[in-house]
């Protein structure tokens, strides 16, 4: 098995995030239930997340940049969708870039750039 084959997980297909185009914001603000914090710190949050409309489990990851001189933190959020207890380990486990070597994967990118943000599957 190669590298790649490794971070390939299961296609959440029966997902309302899955099956959605162009997903927004509000898509995902309340679209889940929390099951397990990992880490909870002020620019980095990692947990275990479900959600509320098919139980699909997924690893969410914030992440925010500090910006020191403009005040306009970057932001990202990955959402990796999960079936095994030994994936979460290994999301757990993996750096912030690390983790974009996993797909399926949801992100929302909002660089300080940005006028709003950017909400995409990787791997769909």
């Amino acid at each position: 098995m190669n590298k790649a084959e490794a971070f390939r997980l299961n296609k959440p297909v029966q997902c309302l995030l899955w099956k959605k185009d162009g997903l927004k914001p509000g898509d995902l603000y309340a679209a889940f239930d929390v099951i397990e914090t990992f880490v909870d710190q002020n620019h980095l949050s990692r947990r275990l997340v479900k959600c509320k409309e098919c139980g699909q489990l997924y690893f969410d990851e914030f992440y925010e940049e500090v910006d020191w001189i403009g005040g306009n933190d970057p932001q990202y959020v990955t959402l990796i969708p999960v079936a095994a207890r030994k994936d979460i380990d290994k999301l757990k486990n993996s750096s912030i870039f690390e983790l974009t070597q996993f797909t399926p994967r949801l992100q929302k990118d909002y660089p300080k750039d940005a006028d709003k943000p950017r909400i995409y599957w990787v791997g769909k």
